[in-house]
């Protein structure tokens, strides 16, 4: 296990330790108390999206035990069985300097600009504001123009973590009906706050357990968390990439890069292209807020992202 989750599931006392060319299965992305079932996506060494995994090829593990794959298909972007994509842009409107603003601007046009027939994008800022899921493009660019930073005075470091993960967890539920589609969570900002916002203990007040709710949201919506700060190279104080919130969550962080035009590419490839695998929900941890989950590839040179965690079996 990486990044956060092996020292919180350490902490929180309440953790516990097919063929794709064959016909597409519709499967559910939908959680029920029997049955789990998990986005992933795979590629190879040089990043290139992995097609052709077999249900052999992969792993379940839920809290230290392996849980046969019971249901098993590829999705793209253009499977008649799914609706497409569905996008939650979180813009930081709280932490960035105002000289900011114009590259957030430009980061959150990238994926409006992306679009195809079928996705859905709804815009929501770090201070409240909001727009409802829409496909229409002009509305989009409407609030993504009418964007600004809040002057909301110096705020202390915790209160800054507790408001994002309490902003990630209510965008997860928001998007938890998107029935038939991938949902992705791109938080757009200040990376160091997005990708890790618990502090050292050090610092503030405790907030694991805006943690935990942010982390059984996103396990619940089948959710995925990618975080991109277009501050440029070398500005981010995060390490991004394979630590962090965002990796937890079966996503990515794309920090201390100038591609953000990269970063919105791979997104929504990797929102258009992923496996769906059906579990049945183990009474291992049934008390448990968390539960630690583990996809494993058994083939060699391929790599698997999914979610670390999925909710307990209460």
């Amino acid at each position: 296990m990486t990044g956060f989750m092996t020292p919180f599931l350490v902490l929180l006392a309440s953790i516990v330790a097919g063929d794709p060319a064959a016909p597409r299965l519709q499967v559910s992305v939908e959680r029920s108390p029997g049955h789990l079932v998990i986005d992933a996506v795979a590629f190879d060494r040089s990043g290139a999206p992995v097609a052709d995994l077999r249900r052999e090829d992969l792993e379940v593990w839920i809290g230290g035990y392996r849980v046969p794959i019971d249901t098993f298909a590829f999705v793209t972007a253009a499977d008649a069985d799914h609706g497409g994509r569905s996008i939650a842009l979180i813009l930081d409107d709280v932490t960035p300097a105002l000289d900011m603003v114009p590259r957030i601007r430009d980061a959150a046009r990238r994926f409006v600009e992306r679009m195809s027939p079928g996705d859905e994008i709804s815009i929501v800022t770090l201070s409240g504001t909001s727009l409802e899921s829409t496909d229409e493009r002009a509305r989009l660019l409407q609030r993504i123009g009418a964007y600004n930073v809040k002057l909301t005075g110096v705020q202390r470091i915790d209160d800054l973590g507790a408001q994002a993960l309490t902003t990630i967890a209510s965008v997860a539920r928001q998007i938890e009906s998107a029935s038939g589609r991938r949902k992705t969570i791109v938080a757009i900002g200040t990376g160091w706050l997005f990708d890790t916002p618990i502090p050292p203990p050090t610092v503030g007040r405790d907030v694991r357990a805006e943690w935990t709710d942010a982390m059984r949201a996103m396990a619940s919506a089948n959710a995925t968390l990618y975080v991109v700060d277009p501050m440029g190279l070398g500005s981010s104080r995060a390490l991004g990439g394979s630590s962090g919130f965002a990796h937890e969550t079966g996503g990515y962080a794309f920090l201390n890069t100038n591609d953000v035009s990269g970063a919105a590419d791979r997104i929504f490839r990797e929102a258009g292209s992923y496996y769906l695998l059906g579990v049945a929900n183990p009474p291992v941890g049934r008390k448990a807020d968390l539960r630690e989950l583990e996809v494993r590839v058994l083939r060699r040179g391929v790599t698997v992202r999914a979610r670390k965690a999925v909710p307990g079996a209460r």
